[in-house]
C-alpha cells in the first residue's frame, strides 16, 4: 500500500504538467493498436488481451520497447532490446545460443503482430530472432499472458510488431561503424503508391557485417521487409508482406570457456578465447509471409491475420569440448573434440482471427473480444554424415575413445575440414499442431472499476517421426511417437482506479506451455501446466507522459523444463532437459517509462524474483535474484545525451569441479561444487547531434568500463564471457 501512495503522491506532483497525447487516425488504429508511439511510450496495446488497453488499464506487468527508444540506444537486435527490458535476463550458451528469462523461466512463448509464433532459444536455439529493422514497437507481457495466445507461458509473450506504410512520403537511411569492424546500413522508405492514399507501401533494407571480440568470428546479416497496405472500403483494410533474413556465422564458437584446470585451480583465459574452427559455420535463413484483413462492422471490429514462416539451417561445428574433461595447468591439453553437422528444415503456419466490440448490459456499456488462433510447425532434421579429417590424436577413458582438442594456450583454429555428406532423407520429423478458442468481456460495473473475464480452450497434439539412416534401410520410418492434450484456462483481472491517476489491479491466469524441450530419450517435454497470480499499482502522471507501475506475483509449475547438467548433446546440437514439478515463484517488480519533461526521457525497472523446487531448494539459481535496470536521454537543443545501467545480483550452478588427487587413468578426481558470477554493474552511454532537423551523428557505447563478467556459467562444465567495450558512430538521414 506504500507502493501506491507514493504513486498517488507522485500523481499530485505532475497535476499541472501540460502535453497532449497523439489522437489515433481511425476506429480500426483505436481498436486493433495499430497506431505508431510517441517517444518511449505508448497509446494502448492489446498484446495481453487483444483489447485495446493502455498499460495502466492491461491487469499485468507490461513493457513497450518504442521506435524512439530502439533508434535512441541502437538496439539493432531482439537481444539488444530484451537486455534493455526490465524483468528480462539474458544468458548466452556461446556466440550462437541466447537465453532470455523472466520471472525465473525461460521465454518462449513469440508473436508477431500478435499471431503466435515458435522461436526456438536457449541451449536447444536454432532459430534466427529477426532485425529491428523491420519493427514499430516491441511488446514485452510478463508472467501468463495465455488468454488469447494460445498457450501461457510463466515467463513473458513477446510480441514483434512490424512497422506500416505511412500515409506520407517518409524514409530514413542510418550507417553505423564500429569495434570490431562493425559495419551497418539501414535503409526505410514508405509512402502511398496512388495520389488518394488509399494504397501504400514500405520497404525497408539493412546490412550488417561484423567480426567479434572473439578469435576466429565474422558474422553477416542481410534482412529485407515490404508491406503493401489498401483500403478496400472505408471499412476494410487488407494488408499483405514478407520479411527475410539470413544469418551466416563463420568462426563461431559452439563451446564456451573452460572455469577450472584438472588440479582444480581457476583459469583465467582471454575474454577472446574460442576453441572454434576457424571453418565452423552456422547459416540460418528465416521467411516470413503474411496477410491481414481488418473490417469494420458496425460499432464492432474483425481481424484476421494469417503467418506462413520457413526457416533452413545448416551447421558445421567443431569444438573444443570442457563438458567431461578439464584442461591441464601447464600443457593446455586434455579437452576433447566434438564435431558435428546438420541440416533443419521448418516449415510453420499460424493464424489468428478475432472480434471485437462494445455490449449493452444492465444499462452500461462494456466490451467483448471472441476469437480462435492455430498453429501448425514442423521440424525436419536432414540425415548427414560426417569423417573427419583432421588427424589429431585420440585417448580413451572408460573404454570410451576421444579425440584429443590441442591445447587451450596454442589453438589457433586452424585444422582440416571434415568432409560432410547430405544424405537428402530426414532422420526425424517433430509437429506440433495447436488449435485455441478464447473470449473475454471487460465489464464495466461502475466508473472507475473494470473486471475482465475470460478463458482459452485449447488442443494441442504432437507427432515425433524417427527414421532409419543405416545403409540398407536408409530413410524407413523406425519409430512414431504421438502426444496430446487439451485444457480450458480461465483468467480473470480487476482494476480499479484510485484517483484519476492511479489505479489498484490485480489478475489471475493458469499457465498451459507446450514444450518443445527433449529428454534424455529425445522425446518431448509434457506441457508446462501451473497458476500465475499479479497484483499492484499503476498510474499515469505528468498529463500521462510518465507511466509507473509496483506489482507482486506468486506462480507455481509443474512440468518445468530443467537443463540437464554434463548430459552430451543430441547429433542436432540441442541438449536434453528434465522435468520438475512443484515449482513455486514469488517476486516483485517495479518500472517507469516515458517523459518526466518533454527533454527528459526515462525508462527502467527493478525485480526481485524467488524460485524454489518442491524441497525448499533453488530452482533455476542462473537466473538472478535482483535485476535493476534504467535508461535514460536529455535533449539539449541540438544536443542529445543519455546513458543507462543494468545490475543484477550473483548467479550460479552447481558443477563437477577438480579436487586436485587424479585417478589411475590420469583423470581428475571431482566432486560437486558451486560455481558463481558475482553481482555486477554496466554502464552504457549515447550522444547525438542534430545537424540539422533532418540529419544527426552519434555514438553509442557499451560497457563503458569494460567489465569482465560471465553472462553464463555452469553450461557443459564453462562459462561465457560478457561482451567487451563495444563503441557504435551512427550517422542518421530521415525526411
Amino acid at each position: 500500500m506504500a507502493s501506491g501512495c507514493a504513486l498517488m503522491a507522485l500523481a499530485a506532483a505532475s497535476a499541472q504538467a501540460q502535453t497532449t497525447d497523439a489522437a489515433q487516425s481511425d476506429r480500426l488504429g483505436e481498436i486493433l493498436v495499430t497506431g505508431q508511439t510517441d517517444g518511449y511510450q505508448t497509446g494502448a496495446t492489446n498484446t495481453a488481451a487483444k483489447l485495446p488497453l493502455t498499460l495502466r488499464e492491461t491487469p499485468q506487468a507490461v513493457t513497450v520497447i518504442t521506435r524512439q527508444r530502439i533508434e535512441d540506444f541502437n538496439l539493432i537486435t531482439v537481444q539488444d532490446v530484451l537486455e534493455q527490458t526490465p524483468g528480462v535476463s539474458v544468458q548466452s550458451y556461446d556466440s550462437n545460443r541466447t537465453r532470455f528469462q523472466a520471472r525465473g523461466f525461460t521465454i518462449t512463448n513469440f508473436q508477431l503482430d500478435g499471431v503466435p509464433s515458435n522461436f526456438n532459444v536457449g541451449a536447444s536455439g536454432n532459430s534466427v530472432m529477426p532485425d529491428t529493422s523491420i519493427f514499430e514497437r516491441i511488446e514485452v507481457v510478463r508472467g501468463a499472458a495465455g488468454l488469447v495466445t494460445g498457450t501461457g507461458d510463466p515467463s513473458a509473450t513477446v510480441n514483434l510488431v512490424r512497422k506500416r506504410p505511412t500515409q506520407d512520403l517518409k524514409a530514413n537511411v542510418s550507417l553505423n561503424y564500429g569495434s570490431w569492424d562493425y559495419v551497418r546500413a539501414e535503409a526505410d522508405v514508405g509512402g502511398p503508391l496512388i495520389a488518394s492514399g488509399k494504397i501504400r507501401a514500405r520497404a525497408v533494407a539493412a546490412y550488417t557485417s561484423r567480426d567479434s571480440y572473439l578469435d576466429f568470428q565474422h558474422d553477416t546479416s542481410p534482412s529485407l521487409y515490404g508491406v503493401v497496405e489498401a483500403d478496400i472500403t472505408e471499412t476494410t483494410r487488407l494488408r499483405a508482406g514478407v520479411d527475410y533474413l539470413s544469418t551466416d556465422s563463420r568462426g563461431g564458437s559452439w563451446s564456451a570457456v573452460p572455469l577450472f584446470f584438472s588440479d582444480g585451480s581457476r583459469t583465467d583465459l582471454p575474454r577472446s578465447y574460442s576453441a572454434a574452427a576457424r571453418w565452423n559455420r552456422w547459416q540460418r535463413e528465416n521467411t516470413n509471409a503474411f496477410a491481414v484483413l481488418e473490417q469494420e462492422i458496425g460499432r464492432w471490429v474483425a481481424r484476421l491475420a494469417y503467418n506462413h514462416r520457413w526457416t533452413d539451417t545448416e551447421s558445421l561445428l567443431l569444438a573444443g569440448s570442457n563438458s567431461n574433461f578439464f584442461p591441464d595447468r601447464e600443457t593446455g591439453l586434455g579437452l576433447n573434440v566434438v564435431n558435428t553437422y546438420g541440416i533443419s528444415h521448418t516449415r510453420e503456419d499460424s493464424f489468428d482471427g478475432y472480434a471485437t466490440g462494445p455490449l449493452g448490459l444492465f444499462g452500461r456499456e462494456h466490451e467483448v473480444v471472441l476469437g480462435v488462433n492455430h498453429y501448425d510447425r514442423e521440424l525436419e532434421n536432414v540425415a548427414t554424415t560426417l569423417t573427419p579429417a583432421y588427424g589429431l590424436p585420440s585417448f580413451t577413458v572408460n573404454r570410451v575413445t576421444y579425440t584429443a582438442f590441442p591445447s587451450i594456450f596454442t589453438w589457433d583454429g586452424d585444422v582440416p575440414r571434415p568432409t560432410t555428406v547430405d544424405r537428402g532423407f530426414p532422420s526425424s520429423t517433430d509437429r506440433t499442431r495447436q488449435t485455441s478458442l478464447y473470449g473475454a468481456v471487460r465489464l464495466n460495473p461502475f466508473d472507475g472499476l473494470k473486471v475482465i473475464l475470460g478463458g482459452r480452450y485449447t488442443d494441442v497434439d504432437t507427432t515425433a517421426r524417427t527414421f532409419s539412416t543405416a545403409a540398407a534401410t536408409a530413410g524407413e520410418l523406425t519409430r512414431t511417437t504421438k502426444t496430446g492434450d487439451n485444457k480450458f484456462s480461465p483468467y480473470a483481472g480487476v482494476v480499479w482506479d484510485l484517483t484519476s491517476s492511479v489505479s489498484a489491479f490485480a489478475s489471475y491466469a493458469q499457465v498451459f506451455t507446450v514444450q518443445t524441450q527433449r529428454d534424455a530419450n529425445y522425446e518431448q517435454l509434457a506441457p508446462l501446466t501451473g497458476t500465475n497470480y499479479e497484483f499492484g499499482f499503476k498510474g499515469e502522471f505528468f498529463d500521462k507522459r510518465l507511466y509507473a507501475a509496483v506489482s507482486g506475483f506468486h506462480m507455481k509449475q509443474d512440468n518445468v523444463a530443467e537443463l540437464i547438467q554434463g548430459a552430451d548433446p543430441f547429433p542436432d546440437g540441442t541438449s536434453p532437459y528434465r522435468a520438475v514439478s512443484g515449482v513455486k515463484t514469488w517476486g516483485a517488480e517495479l518500472e517507469v517509462a516515458g517523459s518526466v519533461t518533454p527533454d527528459w526521457r526515462i525508462a527502467g525497472g527493478y525485480t526481485y524474483v524467488h524460485s524454489e523446487n518442491a524441497d525448499g531448494s533453488r530452482f533455476s539459481p542462473d537466473t538472478p535474484q535482483h535485476l535493476a535496470k534504467l535508461n535514460t536521454t536529455y535533449k539539449i537543443g541540438a544536443l542529445t545525451l543519455g546513458g543507462g545501467g543494468t545490475w543484477q545480483s550473483r548467479i550460479y550452478r552447481s558443477m563437477p569441479i577438480p579436487t586436485g588427487a587424479f585417478q589411475s587413468n590420469g583423470q581428475p578426481v571431482t566432486a560437486t561444487g558451486t560455481v558463481s558470477q558475482g553481482s555486477y554493474v554496466l554502464l552504457d552511454l549515447l550522444m547525438r547531434y542534430d545537424l540539422s532537423p533532418n540529419v544527426s551523428v552519434g555514438v553509442n557505447a557499451t560497457n563503458v568500463l569494460d567489465k569482465t563478467y560471465y553472462r553464463n556459467v555452469g553450461f557443459f562444465n564453462a562459462g561465457w564471457y560478457g561482451q567487451l567495450r563495444r563503441v557504435l558512430a551512427n550517422l542518421r538521414w530521415h525526411f
